[in-house]
């Protein structure tokens, strides 16, 4: 093995021969010219760092562990540079480094590494024709000390395999089945010997709808995953399953095939290391399977949730995940702009057979749309490329094109609002509404307003005492029993969620209105009337002795506040008849008033309660119903369970409403139809003292009773004039009632035909309450099938001058030259196939982007999502895109253009007068003054690249694409990949004696010092997040700074965070300077809804994106809490509580918590004695039933749970192994609002027993991250710490994920993207390495 420092010029380039007369170049190839910028003639790279001055290396062990502690790799007298971190040698050494140690050939230096691939490099400039000998050798030296100061790094498949089998062994392999031919100028097989690495991270591939093409690309892929290596195919030429074969069979689908493919990956995992293979599964919109597609990784992850829940390990690596399909792929829905245009407008789509073209199925475009974020919600994917975006930007289209259920209910559904108002769904649209929602509890959240989502089929949902609501099959209906179960799946053992207490105060009224409400209320039972006219207004008749009275205050309450209109036929004065009294109201004023509220023209069977009325606020609404029970309702008393309120009308509308706004005020009632058994006649009062035959409708009566009778005479009851109010108040002083329970028994569910339909998004319990039930609210690389690309990642941190400066010339010089080593691998590479060989040389797209976007910006004073972070960021993006199309222009000069060129001559020139003319529409404006020279850079580039590619073409159909770049992130040192933000402020480092050690974000202070804080300042808001993990509060922060520093989460004691519009608007104003799509998972909230993602995905495409993916914070499931993160961090947690053999007593006088509790009726205290410092020492859980079998059971256990605390068993480890107990009692638990503790407490909304309740109640208020609840306790006092232990429960993390670098604690951000809490970095199963 060969140092490059040690390599003789006159020898060749590291051992090789270097043969030129291999490169037969055109009588127009140019020489290309490179001089040196970061490296000095005569000194060795490996040296003397880019400013000449002597570096530093430093020689170690390292090693890595796995998650249980265990050593997994370790190797001695490891060299590396002095600025290199731990981690990135850590990376370097396990992933990169090649050889086998038992043998002594392994690699040992970050020099060796380098120098391997420099090496390589330099001989594919010479063999190639591009440079000559010296050139060759200045360019070997560049790269190694771009590589080696971490301004920039290949894609890890070079690092894999460039220059083994030329430098170690000649069997060394790398190389994959095909290879250019220059000498031939064809595609040939490669030889295992040959100096042609598979270099490539990225393929598209494409299918033919036979079986061999199907079994060719399934040997294809394997052979890329081996090495190390991401591709993507677009399945939409398969024939679906709803199409018949030649033979007369049914196809099997796309999908079917994809779970063998998936199958493989997971087997053969990516370069045989333990990161998941990299697919990407693509299906067009317009396929017959498209909804199949869909749904089918959703439906995987539900079996992964009940493998969970059976106990099985729900960590990325874990037997529920690798137990199902579709966890080695991601997937992506493929959407030209009629698609989403059809789902903005409420269109439909059209599936279409892939063997005939003729249509399919037809859908509306945004059922389509809801699916794919639904399927985003529960597990991530599919994500959504935008086919039009992506072809408009085609560099090359005269070659071909690039390939590679929405819950609602109907109109007249009532939402329950604030202040106690029902308001129609369908009256709400686009209207900020506040709501109350009911989940145990009533909640007040603020709306966007509603909805249509278009015309779909529609079923009623019917409860036992009547309740109605009219929904579509898959809405999901809260459960007391079974939580969210979509209405389809509803049985008559579910019980639904109904309010059982007033849903707002009762605001006073007005005495005034209070009459008038009165007035409405007793004209909705026994008025009539009709347009006034000379001989007639609206008449109110009632019993002429009981209810005189009230006639006598509706005439005094008219001729008071009214002008008086009298007429013989109608006196304003209370007429009493032989049967009855009438009153008469003619006045034009309030005639109108009452119209206002009710439909006067409407008849006895059809009368209903307006809109008017169900937006009247609760205390209004008390009046009118009083009205109401005064004119028809009764009080019920005989027999042995017949005692109730009742209202019979023979408007059966009129009793449905009714029974509605009654549960405003938390109260229950069934409705009983039909009450007059069919009979069509009956014999009545005739008027006149005697009985006639009439006619008759059918009646209907709503009762109330139980302890619904009770509140109903508290919060309404009938008018003080009416004798009823005495008779009910009787009945319920001698008559004791059962409770009534919140919930409703489900009595049917009947299809009602296809209506429209709408739907609303509430963003905190995710529901709302419809007609008094609860209910749910409801790919970086693209070209030519059949290519590849080789990516490379600049690390923008490098070229920020200690002014707060970019340094653009540095930043371009990387640019060019990485360009051209990327050019260099295309031809000296191999590739799986024929075909992607041939098209690798003829169109030689690259894939050169950037990594620590989001730290440059915070570390500059610019918010990452504010129009001056953006604009910054797009000059970048455009500077290395425009620096890239020149230098590729000037290669061209040189060599010539890509053999595609001529061909797509017009359309390429089209494309880069777009990235050109692009520049222009970023706001320099918005750039601090400082920086606007970016902007100039930025034309300049642009300007250049469209000039020289006129005259000369280009060697490049594409060169930049912005990838996630991982691991290679490590090895430059960076703080976030990508395009990506700062995850966190604060990271974590493990400590090889265990534990973690605190470090604030070295972006922090570089831009409190670009913002011109004085060193003690900086001092102290480093101190402050320090201590408190996030700068909100930070008292020498100013407020106008506070968005600089918001990262992709939300800090645990902070508020801020981005937007998940930040990120996609990043995006958007990225991609016009980007080749390719831009590979960053957007990632949302945990409480982002369903419709949030659809929406997400519309604005994604308004904002020119080519492609999204999204992932919602912890859909992923997890284990139950006692698991844990994997068993070896529990193990490593357990192990690190100390044996206290001594009992730390409590005082004799001590301090206590008490806390009251209702698990479906059973009653309970939990007193909890505490130390001085506020922890536990002690708890005695009480039961309501004296004597019972359940109180002796938790007096024993709380003995035993005291004595652990006592001997100083932490509160996390010992009431986890409580979580999750079943035994009966269990269920929903009654929470009451009272004094300041409960308004801070953390809600406790179901428990599986009461083990279970009390283990939360504790873990919440005593286990770590706790505080939530205030109690008057001795506060501890602070300790300043500089390493602070802590161990993985410290996180709050609950999937049973590691880092698979540093073995510290993770997070999963994205379907094959996990963060590490310790060392800060991304790690990804994606292609973008």
């Amino acid at each position: 093995m060969q140092p490059l420092s040690e390599t003789g010029s006159g020898e060749g380039i590291g051992g090789f021969d270097l043969v030129r007369a291999s490169v037969q170049p055109s009588s127009q190839v140019r020489p290309l010219v490179l001089e040196r910028f970061f490296t000095y003639e005569g000194k060795s790279p490996f040296e003397y760092d880019i400013y000449g001055n002597p570096l530093s290396w430093v020689t170690e062990e390292v090693k890595v562990t796995d998650d249980m502690g265990k050593v997994i790799f370790v190797q001695p007298n490891v060299k590396r540079p002095d600025f290199w971190s731990p981690l990135a040698i850590k990376v370097v050494a396990s992933k990169y480094f090649w050889g086998d140690q038992a043998k002594g050939e392994r690699e040992h230096s970050v020099e060796q590494l380098i120098g391997r691939v420099a090496r390589y490099t330099a001989r594919q400039a010479l063999k190639q024709g591009y440079l000559d000998l010296a050139g060759s050798e200045r360019l070997r030296d560049e790269v190694a000390a771009i590589c080696l100061s971490q301004m920039a790094v290949f894609n890890s498949p070079v690092w894999f395999n460039a220059g083994t089998n030329q430098e170690y062994d000649r069997n060394a392999g790398g190389v994959s089945a095909w290879k250019w031919d220059a000498a031939t100028d064809s595609i040939v097989h490669a030889e295992r010997s040959d100096d042609r690495p598979q270099c490539s991270a990225c393929f598209i591939q494409s299918i033919e709808d036979n079986m061999d093409s199907i079994m060719a690309l399934q040997q294809s892929e394997a052979m890329l995953f081996k090495a190390g290596s991401g591709t993507g195919t677009n399945r939409s030429p398969l024939r679906s399953s709803k199409e018949k074969l030649t033979g007369g069979g049914r196809a099997s689908g796309p999908v079917s095939f994809m779970k063998g493919y998936d199958a493989y990956a997971g087997i053969i995992k990516s370069g045989g290391k333990t990161r998941r293979a990299a697919k990407m599964e693509i299906l067009n919109v317009d396929h017959p399977d498209v909804i199949e597609f869909i749904e089918s990784k959703q439906k995987e992850e539900k079996k992964a949730w009940a493998l969970i829940e059976q106990g099985y390990s729900g960590g990325l690596n874990g037997e529920a995940y690798s137990s199902i399909a579709f966890q080695n792929c991601n997937m992506s829905v493929r959407a030209p702009d009629s698609f989403m245009e059809a789902v903005k407008h409420e269109g439909d789509w059209q599936t279409r057979f892939v063997s005939t073209a003729k249509p399919c199925e037809t859908f509306k475009a945004k059922e389509i749309m809801h699916k794919i974020a639904e399927g985003t919600w529960i597990c991530g994917d599919p994500g959504v490329q935008f086919d039009t975006t992506v072809n408009t930007w085609h560099t090359c289209k005269n070659s071909g094109r690039i390939n590679a259920s929405n819950p609602c209910v109907t109109g007249d559904t009532r939402v329950l609002s604030e202040n106690g108002t029902w308001r129609r769904i369908d009256s709400l649209l686009e209207k900020p509404t506040t709501i109350l929602t009911n989940t145990g509890f009533i909640q007040a959240s603020a709306i966007k307003g509603s909805f249509k989502t278009g015309e779909k089929p529609v079923y009623t949902l019917s409860t036992e005492s009547g309740y109605e609501l009219k929904l579509t099959g898959d809405h999901k209906v809260f459960t007391v029993n079974r939580g969210f179960v979509s209405a389809c799946e509803l049985t008559k053992d579910d019980l639904l969620l109904i309010p059982n207490s007033a849903v707002a105060p009762l605001e006073t009224i007005d005495e005034k209105d209070q009459t008038l409400y009165q007035l409405i209320g007793v004209y909705l039972g026994d008025g009539c009337g009709g347009t006034v006219n000379a001989n007639r207004g609206i008449q109110i008749t009632m019993h002429k002795e009981q209810e005189a009275s009230i006639l006598q205050k509706f005439a005094a309450y008219v001729a008071e506040n009214y002008e008086r209109q009298t007429h013989k036929l109608s006196p304003a004065t209370v007429q009493l008849t032989q049967t009855s009294g009438k009153y008469v109201v003619t006045n034009t004023t309030l005639i109108q008033e009452i119209s206002r509220l009710v439909n006067i023209s409407n008849l006895s069977h059809q009368k209903c309660l307006s809109d008017a009325i169900f937006a009247l606020p609760l205390g209004a609404q008390k009046y009118v119903l009083q009205g109401l029970f005064s004119a028809d309702g009764t009080v019920a008393n005989y027999g042995d369970k017949s005692q109730y309120v009742a209202l019979d009308s023979t408007s059966l509308q009129l009793l449905k409403d009714v029974q509605l706004m009654l549960l405003g005020f938390g109260i229950r009632s069934k409705l009983y139809k039909n009450r007059r058994a069919g009979k069509s006649t009956s014999l009545l009062p005739d008027g006149k003292g005697g009985l006639k035959e009439y006619t008759i409708r059918e009646m209907y009566s709503l009762r109330i009773s139980r302890s619904s009778r009770h509140v109903f005479q508290k919060l309404i009851g009938f008018m003080s004039e009416s004798p009823k109010q005495k008779a009910l108040e009787r009945l319920n002083v001698h008559v004791e009632s059962y409770r009534d329970v919140p919930f409703e028994r489900v009595a049917s569910l009947v299809y009602e035909g296809v209506q429209s339909v709408y739907d609303l998004t509430e963003p905190i319990t995710h529901s709302f309450v419809a007609n008094g039930i609860t209910i749910h609210n409801c790919s970086e690389y693209m070209f030519l099938d059949d290519s590849a690309c080789n990516l490379a990642s600049i690390n923008l941190m490098r070229f920020r001058t200690e002014e707060g400066k970019f340094d653009v010339e540095r930043f371009k010089r990387v640019v060019r030259t990485f360009s051209l080593a990327m050019e260099l691998f295309v031809d000296g590479s191999s590739y799986p196939t024929a075909k992607i060989a041939r098209n690798s040389h003829d169109y030689r797209p690259l894939g050169l982007g950037y990594a620590n976007l989001g730290a440059l910006l915070m570390s500059l004073g610019l918010p990452y999502d504010s129009d001056e972070g953006r604009a910054v960021a797009a000059a970048v993006t455009a500077i290395m895109c425009g620096e890239a199309y020149r230098m590729s222009a000037e290669v061209a000069h040189a060599v010539g253009p890509f053999p595609g060129f001529a061909r797509n001559r017009e359309p390429m020139l089209e494309v880069m007068r777009m990235h050109r003319d692009a520049v222009k529409k970023i706001e320099v404006n918005k750039i601090p003054s400082d920086l606007r020279y970016l902007v100039n850079e930025a034309w300049d580039c642009w300007d250049d690249a469209v000039r020289l590619g006129e005259i000369y073409g280009y060697r490049n159909s594409q060169m930049t694409v912005l990838a996630p770049t991982g691991t290679i992130a490590f090895m430059m040192d960076c703080d976030t990949t990508g395009v990506e933000p700062d995850i966190a402020l604060v990271k974590y480092k493990v400590l090889a004696g265990g534990g973690m050690l605190k470090i604030v974000n070295r972006s922090v202070p570089l831009a409190l010092k670009t913002l011109g804080y004085s060193p003690e300042a900086i001092q102290a808001i480093v101190n402050y997040i320090d201590a408190n993990d996030t700068i909100e509060g930070a008292a020498e922060l100013r407020d106008e700074h506070l968005a600089i520093f918001d990262c992709a989460f939300k800090a645990a004691k902070g508020k801020r965070y981005i937007h998940h519009r930040g990120h996609i608007k990043m995006m958007g104003v990225t991609q016009p300077f980007v080749s390719g799509a831009i590979s960053k998972t957007v990632n949302m909230p945990e409480h982002t809804t369903v419709d949030d993602i659809a929406e997400t995905y519309v604005f994604a495409w308004e904002q020119g994106l080519k492609a999204v993916a999204i992932y919602r914070e912890n859909s992923k499931r997890s284990q139950p809490l006692n698991t844990q993160k994997t068993e070896g961090e529990r193990v490593k947690k357990e192990a690190t509580i100390e044996s206290i053999s001594e009992r730390r007593r409590l005082p004799q006088t001590r301090k206590s918590v008490t806390h009251k509790f209702d698990i479906t009726g059973h009653e309970g205290y939990i007193t909890v004695g505490l130390y001085d410092d506020g922890s536990p020492g002690e708890i005695f859980v009480t039961m309501s039933k004296q004597g019972s079998t359940i109180r002796g059971l938790m007096d024993s256990w709380a003995t035993s749970v005291s004595l652990n605390l006592q001997y100083g068993i932490p509160v996390d480890i010992l009431f986890n192994k409580f979580r999750y107990s079943k035994f009966e009692p269990a269920g929903f638990v009654k929470n009451v609002n009272g004094g300041e503790l409960d308004e801070k407490a953390v809600r406790i909304r179901n428990a599986s027993s009461i083990v279970d309740y009390v283990a939360q109640f504790m873990l919440n208020n005593f286990g770590p991250g706790a505080g939530k609840v205030e109690f008057e306790i001795k506060t501890m006092p602070e300790i300043e710490t500089i390493e602070e232990q802590k161990t993985i429960k410290d996180f709050g993390l609950n999937e049973g994920i590691v880092c698979p670098l540093c073995g510290g604690p993770a997070k999963r951000i994205g379907n094959c993207a996990i963060t590490c809490n310790s060392c800060n970095q991304t790690t990804r199963s994606g292609c973008g390495e």
